[in-house]
C-alpha cells in the first residue's frame, strides 16, 4: 500500500520530491495523512494550494480598505496572523476536518498546520511527536512548498526560545515529505508593476479625487496589461471592481481606449487584435484607431468599422462603444 501511494504521488507531481524515508515507512498514521492530502488533488493540488497562499496574503494586505500592495508595509501583528489565515483557507479549500487538540483532522488523524515565510517552523511543546502539515510561501519569490512530517524529538534542535518552542534540525527538514516543493503561486500584481514601472504606479496613486479617478488612471497608464480584480479593488479602495471598470470604460472612450473584459464579444476583439487571452476577473486596456483600407495590421470589426491597435504617431480618435460585461 505504501509503495503504491508513493509511486502514485511521484507520478502525479512529476517532481520526485515525495518519497518514503525510514521514519515514514514505520509510521502508518503519517503515511495515511499523506495519502489523504494527495487524494484531495481534484482540480490540481498545486494550483489549489497556490490559490490559498495568494488569497491569504491578499486578505492580510486588505487592499480594498487600505490601498496597500507592499507586504513590507504590513505591521508585525498583521503578519503574525498570516499563518492563521493560511490555516483557515486551507481547511476550507480542502475540507479538512477540525481536530480536537490540533488544527485539522485528516484521515482520522490529528494534524497541526504550520506556516512560515522563511521555512523555519517553530514547534511548541504540544506539537512534539505530532503530525504537521508544514507550509511555506514567500512574497519575495512567489514560491511555496507544502509537506508533511511528524515532529519527533530527534528531529528538533535542542535550543528553545523563551516560550519553549524549537525549530527543525537539518535532519528534521530532511525528513519532511514534500508534496509540493518550490512551486510558483500567483504574484502580487501591484508589487510587480511597481517594481517594473514605479513612476506609473505613483502616477495612479497621486491622482487627485475619487477611487474612480485612480481606476481611470490605472487603465490610461497600464495599457496592454492584464489587470486583475485585486489590483482594481486596491486602486479603487472599493470592493465593486466591475462597476469601477465599467465607468472607466466610458471615461476613457474619448481617448480611444477600450477596456476589454471576459465578455464573449470582448474576448473576440482581443483575439482579433492579437491580445493574449483574457481570463475571468481580468481586464485589458488598449488604444485603438480606425484601420486604413490598405493596413496590414491585425484588425477587429466593431460595429461595422475595422479597428487596429493605435500607434504612437496616431492622432486622437474616440474608441467605439462595445457591450458592457
Amino acid at each position: 500500500m505504501q509503495e503504491s501511494l508513493f509511486g502514485e504521488a511521484q507520478e502525479f507531481f512529476g517532481r520526485g520530491t515525495l518519497g518514503a524515508t525510514p521514519l515514514a515507512a514505520s509510521d502508518p498514521a503519517l503515511n495515511n495523512v499523506i495519502q489523504e492530502v494527495v487524494h484531495k488533488r481534484r482540480g490540481a493540488l498545486e494550483q489549489r494550494f497556490a490559490a490559498v497562499f495568494r488569497a491569504s496574503v491578499d486578505e492580510i494586505l486588505d487592499g480594498r480598505r487600505t490601498m496597500r500592495f507592499d507586504f513590507s508595509e504590513v505591521s508585525p501583528v498583521e503578519k503574525s496572523y498570516l499563518g492563521a489565515k493560511v490555516e483557515i483557507l486551507a481547511r476550507d479549500e480542502f475540507d479538512f476536518g477540525h481536530g480536537t487538540s490540533l488544527d485539522y483532522l485528516i484521515g482520522g488523524h490529528e494534524v497541526d498546520a504550520k506556516f512560515s515565510a522563511t521555512g523555519d517552523w517553530m514547534i511548541a511543546p504540544k506539537n512534539v511527536g505530532e503530525i504537521l502539515l508544514v507550509m511555506e510561501a514567500s512574497e519575495e519569490t512567489s514560491l511555496f512548498s507544502v509537506g508533511v512530517v511528524r515532529a519527533d524529538e530527534v528531529l528538533l534542535r535542542p535550543r528553545e526560545t523563551r516560550d519553549r518552542k524549537r525549530s527543525f534540525s537539518a535532519a528534521g527538514k530532511g525528513a519532511i515529505h514534500w508534496l509540493i516543493r518550490d512551486a510558483p503561486y500567483p504574484r502580487n500584481q501591484m508589487m510587480e508593476l511597481y517594481r517594473e514601472a514605479p513612476e506609473a504606479i505613483e502616477s495612479i496613486f497621486s491622482s487627485s479625487g475619487s477611487g474612480q479617478k485612480r481606476v481611470d488612471e490605472l487603465f490610461r497608464v497600464l495599457q496592454g496589461v492584464h489587470v486583475n480584480r485585486t489590483t482594481v479593488q486596491t486602486v479603487a479602495a472599493q470592493e465593486d471592481s466591475s462597476k469601477r471598470v465599467r465607468d472607466a470604460r466610458i471615461a476613457l472612450q474619448g481617448d480611444g481606449i477600450l477596456i476589454l473584459g471576459y465578455h464573449r464579444r470582448h474576448r473576440a476583439i482581443a483575439s482579433a487584435l492579437g491580445i493574449e487571452p483574457i481570463t475571468q476577473g481580468e481586464w485589458v486596456a488598449i488604444r485603438v484607431y480606425p484601420a486604413e483600407s490598405d493596413s496590414a495590421a491585425r484588425q477587429a470589426l466593431i460595429e461595422g468599422v475595422a479597428y487596429r491597435l493605435a500607434e504612437y504617431c496616431d492622432g486622437p480618435a474616440p474608441a467605439p462603444a462595445i457591450p458592457n460585461e
